[in-house]
């Protein structure tokens, strides 16, 4: 799945020609053949930009390592629904990508991240964590697809914890790691230590706060909400948890064991979908109040908006859905929207898509300022 780090490092490239191609991708079957000649169509398109930029001969060299993967099998045979390639002089990079993706093939200086930045709201990337009294997994997902994740010390289930039950029925005088205190002709059915409804659940105890405390450790340099399904009994035990309590986005109280993956996946979307869309809202009626204060918290002029970025003014840029995937889009107001992007990121800012009728009429970003 398409991580943080690679968009970082789109970002940061800075080729003096780069070239990004975004395709549909076909996953099974013969349909898979469809993909190679998209990528033959995108390669016609990427040289006549080059030649338009004067490239010259380099322009064969520099898409050499794109035009090899036309007549690679292995390649096309592994694919998501998107792919996404950047080529420059310093090499070929290749992104698998979780949703379909218009077909496009942009030359410029850097590379063309915006069919990208809608994996990058706020919520869009999250972690499922599933639980039973048999196991316990982790997910790394967005709304297009889930992947399992490995998270080190996170319990396999209850009866995974190292110690030894402290109850032992009435088969024993003490329960494990309790000195026997009584006679030799104490009752057989003595029980020392808790009962054995208290045991089980300082155990279920135990077994979320190990969950909890492995999952909170494992998202400390990578803070992704989390959507914890399970039953009642557990889901109620780990919203509690004091380490990862921050984290949790919502709750779906169902049994995991129950779903398949497609239900599962479905299951914790409907839980940060809303989550999501509320942030959005909330940014979106911010902009709108600024706008309409017409006090200088908000800009709409790309040329400002641009500085303003470069400056690490802007708190939160929106830009247009529909002009993010434009292919036919101006090639200077594209320039401008991936500009004003990479610069508001680099700089902490957020970056949402919208609806074009959400901006100013006529404009296709907007940005809401942090001075």
């Amino acid at each position: 799945m398409i991580s943080e780090t690679d968009l970082t490092d789109l970002i940061d490239a800075s080729p003096a020609i780069g070239v990004s191609f975004y395709l549909p991708t076909q996953t099974h079957g013969r349909e898979t053949r469809q993909n190679p000649i998209m990528l033959k169509n995108l390669l016609s398109q990427a040289r006549t930009q080059l030649d338009a930029r004067d490239a010259g001969p380099d322009a064969e060299a520099l898409l050499a390592p794109v035009v090899s993967l036309i007549e690679d099998h292995d390649f096309w045979q592994h694919q998501d629904h998107g792919l996404a390639l950047f080529v420059s002089e310093a090499g070929l990079q290749s992104l698998k990508l979780p949703m379909p993706v218009p077909d496009l093939a942009i030359v410029g200086s850097g590379f063309h991240i915006a069919p990208l930045l809608p994996l990058f709201e706020p919520d869009a990337n999250f972690v499922i964590l599933t639980m039973t009294a048999d196991a316990a997994q982790v997910w790394r997902a967005n709304r297009f697809k889930m992947t399992p994740a490995s998270v080190a010390g996170l319990p396999a289930s209850l009866e995974s914890l190292d110690e030894e039950p402290d109850y032992e029925g009435n088969l024993q005088s003490h329960g494990y790691g309790r000195p026997n205190t009584g006679g030799r002709d104490m009752a057989k059915t003595q029980v020392y230590g808790d009962s054995p409804e208290e045991w089980r659940k300082g155990r279920l105890v135990e077994y979320t706060r190990r969950t909890g405390r492995a999952l909170a450790t494992h998202l400390a340099r990578d803070p992704l909400r989390v959507v914890v399904v399970a039953d009642a009994e557990i889901g109620g035990q780990i919203l509690k948890d004091e380490a990862l309590a921050p984290l949790i986005a919502g709750f779906a109280e169902i049994n995991p064991a129950a779903l398949d993956d497609a239900a599962l996946h479905a299951a914790a979307c409907a839980v940060i979908q809303p989550v999501h869309d509320k942030a959005k809202d909330a940014a979106l009626a911010h902009l709108d109040a600024m706008i309409g204060r017409a006090d200088g918290g908000s800009c709409t002029d790309p040329e400002k908006l641009i500085d303003a970025a470069r400056d690490g003014r802007i708190d939160q840029l929106f830009l247009s859905e529909a002009a993010l995937i434009d292919a036919d889009s101006d090639a200077s107001s594209r320039d401008m929207r991936d500009r004003a992007a990479k610069l508001a990121l680099r700089n902490g800012g957020i970056v949402w898509s919208v609806a074009q009728e959400r901006l100013p009429e006529g404009r296709t970003m907007g940005a809401t300022l942090r001075y």
